[in-house]
């Protein structure tokens, strides 16, 4: 009976929100709610469509305000924070509204970083909880969703001080911090990372790495032993063929040479590093919906080679790109070729119907392939077209960032509030540097030194476009909280408990699992 029940509010919670809608499901929230100590049957009937209303929302969309909430119900602030009270101290209404709804990837993400929104608000001095560690040197791709200057290279005179400046920052990091290794430039472009990934490892860090697997050859290995001290390693899949590799990279060479690399890849991981877990991310844009399945065709040969143990581990699949970081550069005359641009509704349609398909033959093949659809696609696959990937303008980017939450980190040193800023010598992205790191500087002073300046920064209508997805969700969750905090209902009283309540939660850094 309880999951009929679950199952039931689960399909409502996928539609539009609807009154009618609610007096379905009434009876089986109240099956539910009845076996719940304290539970206001009372409150709850008197204000039912209000509560329903509220649980459907933030199942939906993590970021509402209580402004919003008030004012759509046309409740005033007690009557609200009774109703979220309500909702607040009943376990199985915070699980429906944090595990069933079409919000769900959005949640694993905001729950870690929501107890600190205070310290941002306040400009409180507090040590990242996110780090994006950029030691690229250059890259040998040109994919036209990507911002990077197409012509800027780091001087390799600097990678020994570069290597000492990580070193020293896994050294200063804090016990919750959470420490990925990406790009910027491509990552093995840069003889030291077996160095960094090591020296992390030593410290008690197990990081991710992001590549475009190009260079991950044997010679590569050899030089840099460290890589099997990651946790994961995830290959930035750009086409399924030679054909459709070279339309979105311009390199000719690269399917052949990634694929020969990923199977070698993990023969020597399932002799050397079996816990590491190894996948594909593909990016899925207009360009490719009619073919982004063939990734499993891929996967299927690839494993057919490993003869020695696992083959391919998971496989995260990421919406239209350039929705988010914006595909205009004001003089970037000089790159190869653009993309056509963001998906419409008719494509987003299609696109619904053929990750369906995908997941059905995928079980059909690889009943142990994990598949991470992040965050819209994850509506798409439980057959809801949804939004795209929730997104803010300029005018609502936050003054000083949040870098109690999250930064980038370069060769250089050079510390940036987003990540797509964190590109070398990007246009525009000067303004997004807070200070470097260096011998006689650590993070935490560069931090202190930027927010004791009290210099707002000036963002422009498109400097959204330096910030990845992961940005453009803090962005929303500390703009929610500042708007609670000053509608007088902060975190603590609003309807779900795990955004405030003292309790320890890990914070998730891999794509492999769906843990939070």
């Amino acid at each position: 009976m309880l999951e009929k029940n679950l199952n039931n509010i689960k399909d409502w919670l996928k539609k539009d929100f609807n009154n009618r809608e609610n007096d379905k499901i009434k009876n089986s929230l109240i099956n539910i709610l009845n076996s719940e100590p304290n539970f206001n049957k009372v409150l709850f009937d008197k204000h039912y469509n209000d509560i329903c209303f509220i649980i459907h929302r933030f199942s939906q969309q993590p970021w509402t305000t209580q402004k919003f909430i008030s004012d759509k119900l046309n409740i005033d602030k007690e009557i609200l924070i009774e109703l979220n009270n309500l909702v607040r101290n009943n376990n199985i209404l915070q699980d429906i509204i944090l595990d069933k709804g079409i919000g769900r990837k959005y949640w694993k993400t905001i729950i870690p970083f929501a107890k600190r929104t205070n310290d941002v608000l306040e400009k409180n001095l507090e040590f990242p909880k996110r780090i994006a560690i950029f030691p690229g040197v250059s890259c040998m791709f040109y994919c036209g969703f990507c911002g990077r200057n197409q012509k800027a290279k780091y001087p390799t005179d600097i990678l020994d001080e570069s290597l000492k400046m990580y070193q020293k920052l896994f050294l200063q990091k804090s016990e919750d911090t959470a420490f990925s290794i990406s790009g910027g430039l491509e990552p093995l472009t840069n003889p030291k990372l077996g160095n960094i990934i090591e020296s992390a490892y030593k410290n008690n860090i197990r990081v991710p790495l992001i590549t475009n697997g190009y260079a991950l050859t044997d010679g590569l290995l050899e030089n840099n032993p460290g890589i099997w001290l990651l946790d994961s390693l995830r290959i930035s899949l750009y086409g399924v063929d030679d054909e459709t590799y070279t339309y979105i990279t311009r390199s000719k060479k690269g399917y052949q040479m990634v694929k020969k690399n990923i199977i070698n890849f993990l023969i020597k991981r399932n002799e050397k590093s079996p816990k590491m877990k190894v996948g594909f991310n593909f990016i899925i844009l207009s360009e490719n919906i009619a073919y982004f399945e063939k990734i499993l065709d891929l996967i299927n040969e690839v494993n057919s080679k490993v003869k020695n143990g696992r083959g391919i581990d998971f496989v995260s699949l990421r919406d239209d790109y350039q929705s988010v970081t914006g595909k205009d550069e004001t003089n970037d005359l000089e790159r190869k070729y653009r993309l056509k641009g963001t998906m419409n509704e008719d494509e987003r349609l299609i696109l619904m119907k053929k990750i369906q398909g995908f997941i059905k033959r995928k079980n059909e093949m690889f009943e142990n392939l994990h598949i991470d659809f992040g965050y819209s696609l994850e509506n798409l696959a439980n057959g809801y077209i949804g939004d795209p990937l929730i997104q803010v303008s300029g005018d609502e980017m936050r003054s000083f960032g949040f870098p109690q939450l999250s930064v980038a980190i370069d060769l250089f040193g050079d510390v940036f509030l987003f990540r797509e800023a964190g590109f070398l010598d990007r246009e525009g992205n000067k303004k997004f540097i807070i200070g470097r790191i260096n011998k006689d500087k650590t993070l935490q002073e560069v931090i202190k030194e930027f927010l004791n300046k009290n210099k707002p920064l000036n963002y422009s209508k498109n400097d959204s476009r330096f910030m990845d997805s992961f940005d453009h969700v803090l962005t929303v969750l500390v703009n929610q909280a500042e708007s609670d905090k000053n509608f007088k209902i902060p975190f603590e009283e609003g309807p779900i408990k795990i955004r405030s309540e003292n309790k320890k939660i890990n914070l998730g850094n891999n794509w492999y699992s769906d843990q939070i």
